[in-house]
């Protein structure tokens, strides 16, 4: 898995959340209710929907999501009215992300 990174806005305030557990993170409920969790880290979406207890949420307040890099994460913002995809379960929440494999043509259908 590469380096994930979330940066999350907390009152002016930027705060990286990396793949470690530790800190804080917002979900939203369907009723526009918000509540505050600890943070887990990054979970593969299969390994998500293996957890019993998991529920998918919508993690709010991610203004920037990543990738680890020397000197500075590669970031990508975060549209107005779109959410980071979340993974709730008793101990706090998860940013779910899918594993994605590049594919290349084979040597016969290159040439």
């Amino acid at each position: 898995m590469p380096q994930l990174v979330l940066n999350r806005r907390i009152n002016y305030r930027n705060v990286v959340l990396t793949e470690r557990p530790g800190g804080q993170i917002g979900y939203v409920l369907p009723n526009g209710e918000r509540r505050i969790v600890p943070w887990l880290g990054f979970i593969e979406r299969a390994a998500a929907r293996a957890l019993k207890d998991a529920r998918p949420v919508r993690l709010v307040d991610i203004t920037r999501v990543g990738v680890a890099g020397w000197p500075a994460p590669e970031w990508r913002e975060v549209p107005p009215g779109e959410c980071v995809h979340g993974c709730l379960t008793s101990r706090g929440a998860f940013a779910i992300y899918d594993a994605v494999v590049a594919l290349v043509a084979d040597r016969k259908t290159a040439r």
